[in-house]
Order: C-alpha cells, then structure tokens, then sequence
C-alpha cells in the first residue's frame, strides 16, 4: 500500500462542504469524503503551525520533538517521515509547505534528506522563482486589481506548483511503493489565488458562531485582553473582511482536485489518501482571532478525511483521534513494527471500519507563538486532554477551564470551579498527568497539578523514576539512560 498525504494550512472543519455546508465549494474534499471515511472528532497536536507539523511528521509531541512553538527546527536525531518510510523501502516526496527547519516561514530551501530533491517545493523556492518583486507583490496583494497588475495567472499560485509536482511525482513513480506529501500553505495568509476567486468567495453562506464575540468571563485573562477591540462589529462585517480568506479556501480545493484525479489515474486500488490540516482558525469566537493559545474546538477539532482501499465510503466516525496517530497507523496498516518512542497510537480498527472506537482520550499541547518574538502573550504553556465529552485545559500561568462539550459545544461556560463537575475534571487531571509523564514531557513540572481548585495532590504528581530510552525505530541509535 502507498500513501498520499494532503495538507492544509489553517483549514476549519466548517470550512469543507463534507462537514454539512456544501455551499462552501470544496467539491473535491466533498468527493474525497464521499469515497471514503469523515472523522468528526480529530485532533490536531498543537494549535500552530510548526508544532503541529512536528506531531504530524515525527509523531511525537512538538515540544520532545524540537519545534515547541514557530522558528525552531526538528532536533538533531529525531527522524521525520523521509527518514522513516524511506527506511523501508519507500519513495518519499514532499512538496510544499514544510516549516520545520526552523528558518523562518518560507524555509530555507533545503530538501531534508531521504525526501527526493526534484520535488520539494517549500516557500523558499517558491519565492526564488517568483523573483523580489513578484514576491513582494505575492506577499501584499489585497484586491483583484493588485493580482491583475501583479501578473498572477494560476500557474503563477504557489498552490499550482505544488500540485504540479505532486501529480508529476504520481504520473512517474511507476510500481515503486511510495508516500507522497501534498502541502499547501493555503488557505493561510496571504490568501493568494488567481483572479476572480476572491469576488466569487461564498462569503454569505459561510455560518455565524452561537459563540461569536462570546462573554470572557470567567476566561483567562490573556482571553479577555484578546477579545477587546471589536467595538460591536458584527459578524457579517467581520465575515466579509474575510473574503480573500473564503476565496482562496475555494480555490484550494480545485488543486487538491488535481492530486486526487492523479491518484485515481494512477494507484487508486493501491493507495491510501489522508488529508488534514495542521489547525483551524477562530473566526471570531469568544472575540479571538486567527490561532494561538487557547484550546477552543474552532482551532482544535480539524478536517480529516480518510480513503483506503477496500475501506469504507461515505460513512463518518466519531472516534477520538490525534494528529500524532497518522504515524502509528500507517506503520501498522504497512506491517511496519511500531517502535515505543512514538507517542500516538495506531487507530487502525478505526480507518477499517466507521464504528470503530478511538482513543480514550488526548492530548493537546501549546507554549509560545514564536521563538523570535512575544506575540500571544509570549511564553504561555498550556496542557490540554479531551475525552471527546468534557476538556481540561491547564493554563499554567493562568486560569484554568472545563467545558461539557456536549451541553455547550461553544465552550462558553467554564466549570472549572463548578463542584457539580469537580469528578470529570479530577479524572482528566489524572489523565493529563499521565500522557505528561507517559511522553516524558520534557516542560513538566508540579506546578501542572497544584492547581488553585485541586484539594489533594493527584497521584501522578509523585511519578518521580529515572527511565531508560524508550525503544525507537532499527536505525535510532539505542542511547543511555537518562
């Protein structure tokens, strides 16, 4: 079996037709859903770009991995997909968007090793292609008239050139098993798609939040200085200023549609298709803005669709899933022993059939934007585990939350204090601890679980063992205890 992985960039689940609005024009997506399975309750790892990416493409949490918030790169020996799936005899490609090299947004250009160098595609060349001033103009156009005066054609859209590599990589690869790595940048910022996409945008039919500009109270206090500032605006004017936004999510879908038309040319009965986007965005709710720290579900709970082989079609499932099990899975579904150093969990029964369960829960993690700046409050940690009903966010430096999921699926009460809810929030407590120190993360401390409303100490607060390397992958080298 192959593997075709396809990637977004800030991509809501309320933004693919598949999750109930097909007016939002993901007819692809819409069609990749229709053939296979739609998860309604995945994960992603971190709500920001670099860190998500690190759960994604090492499997493990951002903040073992290396990339514990934006502009730092994977650690030195810490294998990515390249070096995994190359391992065992696969072809890797990676075109597009990679963002873990730790050289700024657009990359440094540099092809990681065992990914093929003819394909890699990240906004370092895209940009020496384009030229300075093409670039420039890449990087500020805000209306049509500046695309026009720009020059920008569809095969000028960096989303274009990824999805002409990824399609040459399938329409050449032959019979050599393979993963290929699709990852478009949009629909983020700057949104750049050809003319017309924008003032086509179906800005009207994209829905108002129950949550948006929502009470902060009771929230912490980063939240509350976040969300001032939207003076009564409402949330057809906000929607609007985020045309571009609606224009290029559309436009996007044209060019996974290309991908997906490749594959089905070429290995459809012997290629299992992901696609996902690192994270969401808040569109407003509860007065917030793009991404960040905060664990709300607009950010969190993200597309994934899945479409294997023989698996199932049109069905969804509400099985609990993490970003950091695409990994493990895939191992399992190639026969490929799972080494003890990754900290997802293979879902396979999950992919395989609709009512399958998934996790028991999961973890999600956040501690600064960017290393080269204080934006978002600068360094502020947060843990938090979801059972798919009821979240625990631990905010360390600030005020904790819980929220019933299913009676307020806004996250607008928090009931961290609430006694009626203290045995759910104890019991995530526990489970909190436990993935840190399971995950040995590498920020943990007492301070996670001396919090103001907790009476006694959690009994995975006195976990204090020295514990060997955990077993990685043949070509890791073993190491010494630690």
């Amino acid at each position: 079996m192959n593997l075709v992985f396809i990637m977004t960039d800030t991509q809501c689940k309320d933004m693919v037709g598949a999750y109930g609005n097909p007016a939002m024009r993901t007819p692809n997506l819409d069609r990749l859903a229709a053939e296979g399975l739609r998860f309604d309750r995945a994960y992603t790892t971190s709500p920001l770009c670099t860190p998500a990416r690190a759960g994604i493409f090492t499997g493990l949490y951002p903040q073992n991995a290396g990339p514990w918030c934006n502009n730092l790169p994977i650690g030195q020996g810490i294998p990515h997909w390249g070096d995994i799936f190359s391992h065992y005899g696969f072809r890797c490609a990676y075109t597009g968007k990679w963002h873990l090299d730790g050289a700024g947004y657009f990359g440094d250009g540099e092809c990681p090793e065992n990914f093929e160098e003819k394909y890699w595609y990240d906004g370092n060349r895209y940009s020496k292609d384009l030229g300075p001033e093409m670039f420039a103009a890449y990087r500020s156009s805000k209306t049509t008239e500046e695309l026009i005066q720009a020059g920008f054609t569809e095969e000028m859209c960096w989303g274009t050139r990824v999805a002409d590599r990824a399609v040459d990589f399938l329409e050449s690869v032959g019979e050599d098993p393979f993963v290929l790595v699709a990852s478009f940048d949009e629909p983020h910022g700057p949104f750049i798609c050809p003319p017309g996409w924008w003032d086509d945008a179906p800005v009207e039919a994209y829905p108002e939040k129950t949550n948006f500009c929502a009470s902060t109270e009771h929230k912490p206090g980063r939240q509350q200085e976040a969300s001032q500032g939207w003076d009564g605006m409402s949330f057809a004017s906000y929607r609007e200023q985020r045309r571009n936004f609606l224009g290029c999510n559309a436009w996007i879908d044209s060019q996974i549609g290309r991908v997906l038309e490749a594959v089905d040319a070429q290995h459809r009965d012997d290629t299992l298709v992901i696609y996902t986007s690192d994270h969401g965005d808040m569109w407003g709710a509860h007065g917030l803005r793009s991404k960040g720290p905060q664990m709300y579900e607009e950010t969190n709970n993200i597309p994934f669709l899945v479409r294997m082989p023989g698996g199932p079609a049109g069905e969804s499932s509400s099985a609990l899933l993490s970003h950091l099990d695409i990994l493990p899975t895939v191992l399992d579904l190639l026969g490929i022993d799972i080494p003890d150093s990754l900290h997802g969990q293979s879902l396979r029964p999950a992919f395989e059939q609709a009512e399958a369960p998934g996790r028991d829960s999961l973890m999600m993690c956040y501690n600064r934007f960017a290393i080269n700046h204080d934006m978002s409050a600068g360094f502020y940690p947060i843990r938090s585990v979801t059972d798919g009903r009821w979240k625990l966010v631990i905010n360390l430096l600030d005020t904790d939350e819980l929220y019933d999921l299913q009676e307020d699926p806004g996250e607008v009460l928090n009931r961290i204090s609430d006694p009626e809810a203290a045995a759910e929030r104890n019991r995530l407590h526990e489970a909190l601890l436990k993935e840190m120190n399971a995950s040995r993360d590498p920020m943990r401390t007492r301070a996670w679980a001396t919090r103001p409303w907790q009476d006694e100490l959690p009994e995975e607060a006195k976990v204090c063992a020295r514990r060997g390397k955990p077993r990685g992958f043949p070509f890791e080298p073993v190491g010494m205890e630690g």
